[in-house]
């Protein structure tokens, strides 16, 4: 094993831990009173915990807050947010006292819970609850797939630890049991759960709504429980340890703590939980828990004793460097293999344009595509909600992740979509490999959350959605969507591509490839033909002229997506014959065309008479680009089981039946 300096060759005083813990108590008091905002009952009941974790526990250096092989903290219960700013001022990130005095106020990054990319220190963003606990087992399994790939000789330089702190809300939401019990199936020894167990929620005593005996329920789930008191040093201390040296599954601590610790007016109730203080209490807490310094200061011997620990953990951490130079100096392939996948370079997929077969679909399409992209880019992993024979999303030869192959690129999520995209998310976050996860289009809306909060964190996790319309046929209208595209679409920084060809699939892949955000590819079921005009290269660009007749002024624009461009091609050619002049435009997201400049925008949709979308899912949106008088075949009601033929033919998208209604409109 890697022989490392101990951050810290003596364990702290309980004077000095209780000091440190007070202070974490009076920041979060003083900002929450001056936001006259906030959640005051999760700092003050969980102070002690925060204070071994950033004074004793965590290995991590604040001056290079993004070193990879860090320990992380997850604060999942985000609305305890102060609790996690004040420990991070302390430690010494980038975060500053006037940070703390503009909690949750405009244009300040301290927002009322924890947002990625505002503060250094923040691993993810929390607050939706449950959420955290399932990034926290991204990044564990994430750290433990990138040490199979890296350390084979097993010397301990990337080891490091996952933390996360959650409550019983957080422990209620179903994405934490399906995430905690993957985790226990993969055996995520790196992984600490730390458990605020104070019998209170929102609305009440917890006895209201949740009895179940959450350490059997983990025990279920694979993981070893320890019992601590959430207020006592020595007991904390003892079981982190404990957790460090488990190395056979992953660690939950049961803190009993009380919330609002110290508030005795409010102490151990619901009352402790979101509301402030209020000045009158706030002084009588401060003078129960022997905090006597000024609002919105820090002892000198805090100050002292984390400018102490810095210095320990700048020379562990260069120390961590010079092993890692050697590592290098000795692995050069290896380190270049991990460098491409930080880098993570722009891709150019031109060269793959051969592995299609012609007439498949989308899926299928795209399946093809992932086993050159697994090949020439190992940092692509993913896997699917037990439905990769059916998405298309397993890599052949690569072996399906488990506690004996972590090595291996293909993850099993099982029947848990929420919290496959929310693991998704915590490898993305962790930082070296490329997530990609998939399953019917139609259980995106189980993900939607995490899906959101990849878009509000803006990291590239790729989202293979198949079986995308009604024409996935028999399985019906609970299999079959129609109200998605509008849901996804009207999420921020989501891009959303759905190809009508291979061309169009492989400019698809490109955009995921080398997007900064969450990308969704929605696919078909179905085959559809390889379109004559369709272009890898246009299709990047959002939409593209992919038919018009040679008449100068067009009487109609046809804009379709996906399948429905195909059947937009046929129209138009009945409208030819009809003498009615038609343009056809693929529109595979609205999201690339609407960064394109004016002037292309408008030499692709340009001035028709009447203008006609072809899309078989909801109408909603659409009519900003067909206008108020335009025309929108699409499905506003949901769909029915039958074979993809009839259903065309029921639901309107059939060539014949459009081409009536556009003459109608003329």
């Amino acid at each position: 094993m890697l022989d490392l300096v101990e951050e810290k060759k003596d364990v702290l005083s309980k004077e000095t831990l209780k000091k440190i813990a007070n202070a974490l108590r009076a920041l979060a008091i003083d900002a929450t009173q001056a936001a006259n905002s906030g959640h005051p009952g999760l700092p003050l009941g969980c102070a002690d915990i925060m204070a071994v974790l950033y004074a004793e526990c965590l290995a991590h250096y604040p001056k290079e807050a993004d070193w990879f092989c860090r320990d992380r903290f997850v604060l999942s219960a985000g609305h305890g947010s102060m609790l996690l700013y004040g420990a991070l001022h302390l430690s010494g990130f980038d975060v500053s006292m006037q940070h703390l005095k503009d909690f949750r106020q405009w244009g300040s990054p301290s927002a009322g819970h924890p947002e990625y990319g505002h503060l250094e220190g923040v691993e993810c963003t929390t607050g939706p609850l449950g959420q955290g606990l399932g990034m926290a087992v991204g990044m564990a399994l994430s750290q433990q797939m990138f040490k199979a790939r890296f350390d084979h000789e097993n010397n301990g330089l990337f080891d490091c630890q996952t933390y996360c702190l959650a409550g019983d809300g957080d422990l209620m939401e179903g994405v934490a049991s399906e995430a905690a019990s993957l985790a226990g199936h993969l055996a995520l020894s790196n992984l600490v759960l730390i458990y605020d167990s104070n019998d209170i929620c929102l609305d009440g005593e917890t006895k209201e709504c949740f009895t179940e005996n959450v350490s059997d329920r983990f025990k279920a789930y694979n993981w070893d429980v320890l019992d601590c008191d959430g207020h006592c040093f020595d007991s904390i201390r003892a079981c982190l340890k404990q957790a460090k040296q488990n190395q056979e599954k992953p660690t939950l601590i049961v803190a009993k703590t009380t919330i609002g610790y110290g508030a005795k007016a409010v102490e151990g109730t619901s009352a402790a939980h979101g509301k402030v203080l209020g000045e009158s209490l706030a002084k009588e807490t401060k003078a129960a828990l022997g905090i006597h310094w000024p609002d919105f200061s820090v002892p000198d011997e805090v100050l002292t004793c984390f400018k102490t620990r810095l210095f320990e953990q700048e020379k562990r951490y260069q120390q961590w460097q010079k092993c890692f130079s050697d590592w290098q100096d000795k692995h050069q392939t290896r380190f270049e293999t991990m460098q491409a996948g930080f880098r993570k370079e722009s891709v150019d997929l031109e060269a793959f344009k051969t592995c299609f077969k012609a007439g498949s679909a989308t899926r299928s399409h795209s399946g093809a595509l992932l086993q050159e992209i697994s090949k020439a880019f190992s940092y692509v992993v993913g896997g699917s909600a037990d439905l990769s024979s059916s998405d298309q999303t397993f890599i052949k030869g690569e072996g399906i992740v488990s506690k004996e192959t972590y090595a291996a690129k293909n993850i099993k999520f099982g029947v848990r979509e929420f919290a496959m995209a929310a693991m998704s998310n915590g490898i993305a976050l962790h930082g070296y490999f490329k997530p990609y996860c998939g399953t019917f289009f139609v259980f995106s809306d189980y993900m939607k959350n995490a899906m959101r909060l990849a878009a509000l964190m803006n990291l590239p996790v790729v989202y293979q959605l198949t079986h995308d319309s009604i024409f996935l046929g028999e399985d019906g209208p609970t299999h079959q969507p129609i109200e998605q595209l509008a849901s996804l679409r009207a999420t921020p920084n989501l891009i959303v591509i759905r190809p009508a060809d291979e061309h169009e699939l492989l400019a698809a892949w490109h955009i995921a490839l080398n997007a900064t955000g969450p990308v969704a590819l929605v696919l078909t079921r179905q085959n559809v033909p390889l379109l004559e005009a369709s272009s890898y290269e246009k299709a990047r660009q959002g939409a593209y002229v992919v038919f018009e007749s040679d008449k100068k002024e067009k009487d109609v624009l046809l804009i379709a997506t996906g399948s429905e461009v195909a059947l937009a091609l046929d129209v138009a050619s009945q409208l030819e014959s009809k003498g009615v002049a038609a343009r056809v435009v693929s529109m595979p997201s609205w999201e690339l065309f609407e960064q394109q400049s004016d002037a292309y925008k408008g030499s692709v949709l340009g001035d028709a008479s009447l203008k006609v979308s072809i899309e078989a899912a909801s109408s909603m949106g659409w009519h900003r680009y067909v206008g108020d008088q335009g025309l929108c075949v699409s499905i506003d009601g949901f769909g029915a089981s039958g074979k993809a033929s009839d259903l065309a033919l029921g639901f309107g998208f059939d060539a014949k039946a459009i081409v009536d209604n556009i003459l109608k409109q003329l």
